[in-house]
């Protein structure tokens, strides 16, 4: 899929990634002449992506090794750790603080175009981990923890998060019954987001294992579990509260993309 990825990752990714999160294909990413660099050479840094330290194992991968990609800090602990950045048509709009702990990590970021994207903090806690953003995604201000070897997060394409967004695969410490000691916490699960999905300010995802296609998730609301598609879902815990809707990025509506991209015909029906 993309050269330096480990095979388990790429394993992993192709089991979750379907038309119902992103439209990329082998073909596409064929077309690009994707370069790759140690992190810690000077181009990286002339990218954006600062790796800290002398020792991390991290590779870089672009798609153009001319165009800047933001400001971009990695910490890494484990080896054979990969980023990737499909900046084609990238304006310099992407800010992140990245942390590895574990090896054998991949984390993909596709074509955003003009769109903005901030993340205070991503962390990767286990080995052979994977973050996938999709194509056109933006985020506001999303932090991100993820835990559990081979376990990750699938943002779909076009999908927004707002401010002060929240995602943890994990119940981030154990629980038990106190009356039989059973251990009544998640354990940690892959979390995907499909395409078009637009999740509000101060949301917390936890344990969230699947949002559906088109869905809006409410401010200050807590995803857990499954939400389906094409519905509005609010509240402790969000449940849904309106079902048959969707979301537009600009006030005048939803465009025609919007509309094909999640199955319904490009114009409303009378």
């Amino acid at each position: 899929m993309i050269p330096g990825m480990s095979s388990v990752a790429e394993m992993r990714l192709r089991g979750v990634l379907d038309r119902r999160v992103t439209d990329l294909t082998d073909a596409m990413l064929a077309e690009r002449r994707i370069e790759l660099f140690d992190g810690r050479e000077e181009i990286c840094r002339q990218l954006g992506v600062n790796v800290e330290g002398d020792g991390p194992d991290i590779a870089l991968a672009v798609s153009d090794p001319t165009r800047r990609i933001g400001n971009v800090s990695v910490a890494c602990g484990g080896r054979n750790n990969l980023l990737f950045f499909d900046n084609i048509t990238w304006a310099g709009n992407f800010h992140a603080r990245i942390r590895v702990l574990g090896s054998e990590c991949a984390l993909l970021f596709l074509d955003i175009g003009n769109e903005y994207v901030a993340f205070p903090e991503v962390f990767l806690r286990s080995s052979e981990q994977f973050l996938f953003w999709g194509i056109g995604a933006s985020a506001i201000g999303c932090s991100i923890e993820l835990e559990g070897e081979r376990q990750g997060l699938v943002v779909g394409d076009d999908d927004m998060l707002s401010s002060g967004v929240w995602i943890r695969n994990y119940d981030m410490h154990a629980m038990h019954d106190l009356r039989t000691g059973v251990l009544i916490s998640h354990p940690p699960i892959t979390t995907i987001i499909e395409r078009h999905v637009w999740i509000g300010q101060d949301a917390l995802l936890l344990s969230c294992e699947r949002i559906g296609m088109g869905t809006i998730v409410g401010a200050r609301s807590l995803a857990k579990g499954i939400i389906g598609p094409c519905l509005v879902a609010a509240g402790t815990p969000a449940r849904p509260i309106r079902g048959e809707v969707s979301w537009g990025r600009h006030t005048y509506g939803m465009s025609a993309q919007e509309r094909l991209s999640l199955g319904w015909p490009a114009e409303p029906e009378e």
